[in-house]
Parts: C-alpha cells; sequence; structure tokens
C-alpha cells in the first residue's frame, strides 16, 4: 500500500525524535545515578527535544539549514577534499546510451555533500513513497505533498523553497582545486571543462563487485560450481580491481554515500589485453608456480610486499599493517588466479602427459580431479605458500626469513581464495 509522503515526514521526524530522547533516558538511568541538578536539567534537554521535533517547528528549521547541502550524483570533493566548486544532480536516463556511464543506471543513487550536521535534511529530501522521493517531488513543484503538514499555503511554499535550495545550483562555479580542461573549438577558443566523478555510477559498481563477492546468492553458486552442480546463478568474479580510498579515515567529510562506501571506489582494469600469439599449457616442472609466466606477471607485487613487510619489521603487528600485508598478497592471488583460469578452460585432460604434481593437475585440468584421492586444495595452498616465502627471501636479499607461521598465513589465504573461486 503506498503511504503519502507527509506521513513518511512525520515518521521521520518521530523516529528521530525518539533516537535523541532514548539518548537522555540512558544517562539517566546510569548505574550509580544523577543528582538532582543533573536530573534537572536531562528533564530540560527531552522538554526541549520535544518542542524542536514538533513537525512544523523541525520542517522550518530543515528548510533554513538545506541550503548546508547539496543532493548531488556528481561531486566534486571527491577530486579534492577541499574543493568548493558547483556539484551537480542530473536523474535524466538514457536507455540507449551507447557508454557505461551514470545515465545509463535506471534508478540512480543520489548522494549529499556538505555540512555533515545536515545530513539529516538529506534523507528527509529522499524519502520515498512509491512513485517518487521528496526532493523529485519538489523539484518538480509539487509542494503540495508538504501541504497537509502546514498551518498555511504560506508555511508550506517557506518550506518548499527552503528544501528546494539543496537541489538546486544557481551560479555554478568550478574551483581551483577541480579537475578541468581547457578543450580547443578554435583558433585561441576553449571551451573550459570540469568533469565530476560520479558518485551514483560509483555507488552502483560497488553494489555489483559487493554482491559478486559476499552475497548469499553468490556463495551458493560458487558451491554449486565447486561440487560441479547445475545452478541457475553465474559465478561472477571481477580481476585485477585496485581501490581508491577518499575521505581517509572519515568518509563522511566527503559526501553521504562515500561514508556508506567506507570510502571505496572500486577500479576496472583499462588496460589493452596482451597479445598471446600461441597457448601454451605448462608441461614441464613439478610446481606450475615456478613457470616464467607467473614469476614474471607477479614480481612487481610481491616486491611491494616484501618491502611493506620490510617497513613494518619495527613495528608492532597492528590491524592496519595486517590488513595492508593481506591486501598484497591477495593482489597476488588474484593474478595467479587469473593465470589458472587460461589453464582450467583448456581442453580437459591436457595435464596428462604434463610433470605437474597430482594436486596441481586437478587444480589446473579439472579433468584430473579424479586422479587424486588427497586434499588437492590444501596442497596447492602450502605450494604456495612455499612459493611465496622463498620469493619474499629472494627479492628482499635475504632481509626476510620467513618461516611457518608466514607460510600457514599464506596458505590459508590461498586456500579461501580457492574455494571462492569455485575450485
Amino acid at each position: 500500500m503506498q503511504i503519502e509522503i507527509s506521513m513518511l515526514v512525520q515518521a521521520y521526524i518521530e523516529q528521530r525524535r525518539q533516537t535523541k530522547s532514548d539518548e537522555i533516558e540512558k544517562k539517566k538511568n546510569v548505574k550509580n545515578g544523577v543528582s538532582e541538578t543533573e536530573l534537572a536539567n536531562l528533564n530540560e534537554l527531552i522538554k526541549i527535544i520535544h518542542q524542536d521535533f514538533e513537525v512544523q517547528t523541525w520542517l522550518t528549521n530543515a528548510a533554513v539549514r538545506a541550503k548546508q547541502i547539496s543532493l548531488a550524483t556528481h561531486a566534486v570533493k571527491f577530486t579534492h577534499g577541499s574543493a568548493k566548486g558547483s556539484n551537480i544532480l542530473a536523474l535524466a536516463l538514457n536507455t540507449d546510451a551507447p557508454y557505461l556511464d551514470s545515465s545509463a543506471i535506471i534508478a540512480p543513487a543520489v548522494d549529499a555533500v556538505g555540512n555533515a550536521a545536515a545530513l539529516d535534511v538529506a534523507k528527509l529530501l529522499q524519502l520515498d513513497d512509491g512513485n517518487a522521493t521528496l526532493a523529485i517531488y519538489l523539484s518538480q513543484g509539487d509542494d503540495h505533498v508538504l501541504r497537509s503538514l502546514a498551518s498555511s499555503d504560506e508555511q508550506c511554499q517557506l518550506w518548499a523553497d527552503g528544501l528546494r535550495q539543496a537541489l538546486e545550483v544557481k551560479t555554478p562555479s568550478s574551483h581551483t582545486l577541480a579537475k578541468q580542461i581547457y578543450f580547443p573549438v578554435g583558433e585561441n577558443q576553449y571551451h573550459l571543462i570540469s568533469p565530476l566523478y560520479s558518485s551514483a555510477l560509483a555507488h552502483e559498481l560497488f553494489h555489483q563487485v559487493q554482491h559478486s563477492r559476499f552475497s548469499d546468492e553468490m556463495k551458493v553458486a560458487r558451491e554449486a560450481y565447486r561440487k560441479k552442480q547445475p545452478s541457475d546463478v553465474d559465478v561472477v568474479r571481477y580481476s585485477n580491481l585496485a581501490v581508491t580510498i577518499s575521505g581517509g579515515s572519515k568518509p563522511q567529510n566527503i559526501s553521504q554515500l562515500n561514508s556508506k562506501r567506507y570510502g571505496k571506489t572500486y577500479l576496472f582494469p583499462c588496460s589493452a589485453p596482451d597479445w598471446k600469439s600461441l597457448y601454451k599449457p605448462p608441461m614441464i616442472g613439478l610446481n606450475w608456480l615456478d613457470n616464467h609466466e607467473v614469476v614474471s606477471q607477479t614480481d612487481y607485487l610481491v616486491k611491494l610486499l616484501a618491502e611493506f613487510l620490510i617497513k613494518a619489521k619495527p613495528f608492532d603487528s597492528t590491524l592496519c599493517i595486517r590488513q595492508r600485508r593481506d591486501q598484497l598478497a591477495n593482489q597476488t592471488l588474484d593474478s595467479i588466479l587469473t593465470l589458472a583460469t587460461s589453464h582450467q578452460t583448456n581442453t580437459r585432460g591436457w595435464s596428462q602427459e604434463s610433470e605437474l604434481s597430482l594436486a596441481q593437475q586437478c587444480w589446473l585440468d579439472p579433468q584430473a580431479d579424479h586422479l587424486y584421492d588427497g586434499d588437492w586444495q590444501t596442497e596447492v595452498s602450502r605450494d604456495f605458500g612455499l612459493w611465496l616465502n622463498n620469493r619474499l627471501e629472494k627479492v628482499s636479499q635475504q632481509q626476510l626469513m620467513l618461516g611457518s607461521e608466514a607460510l600457514q598465513h599464506w596458505q590459508t589465504l590461498c586456500h579461501d581464495a580457492i574455494r571462492e573461486a569455485g575450485r
């Protein structure tokens, strides 16, 4: 059943009032009690909260504060945290768009940029009755959605005009810290273009990647693939992803959606594919990880990991250090698993004439599963752990001497990655 916007607004304000009141009540009910003076002050605060969150009072205040934020699909602060230029709200759809851009998103997420203390106004504007959000109603001039809450037409108009300040850019401007491109259009004539980061597109891609990695649907599909059982859902894996972080430890200072993404933006590889004139399966050697294609593809990543471990040696192990270590190790694993895919999709049974260990035959050649009764995933994971320890010691020129503890950790990461990849 469709709920009117006015009812959603009332419920939203009441929910915020209740949250504020509960915080005060908790202070009143502390274990050792509070003094009479403190109790009187807390009771007075509750009265003030009830007054401030009376619907008409709160909406009047929200209309004043709306100018402190901007609802946007494209935000300038992602270019530089101190940029002060205009943000753009672009909701026009182009279902025939030939490129992957924000106009191709059916329901683009709307971001909020500006004073974090006014983000409650942004949430108000994004209340949705099933047909449209309050922001869309106001942008189309449908002020009547607030009329039942106002005491007069003048008050309703005041709210609508105030809240629309979060939607409009009256004087578009760029900034010295924003990206600017001079595009030639004639002799000594240029258009000045200021490309903006699409938070709406970044948010859509973020959820697509997160879904492929952590959703229950994908977990079931990967499990079915691993067990060679049918599944109605395709297994999706994004390899060679890069991640940028906006806002550091305070992603909310950039935007509302950036905070929901923990500051992360996933970047997909755009480099041209490597030309391979002839596919050659790894027929020589027990350990495919010692193959030239693996060593050359992972050399840079292993060196990055070695450099980090050397720098971290003088310090105690912290969550930040461990996360960075695992991030670099997983990037190395991603490269290896991507290379392994070309062999796993080769003609089944190709490994029968190879010198590979039985465990690695089972890994790289699905047809060879029946050749090995043991736990080939554990064996391959141990091969990776030994290989990575040896590579790190070699590239560090023996500055790193890694033992069984590191071996066990690399082995666990590899085992999890192989299972996640569906092998």
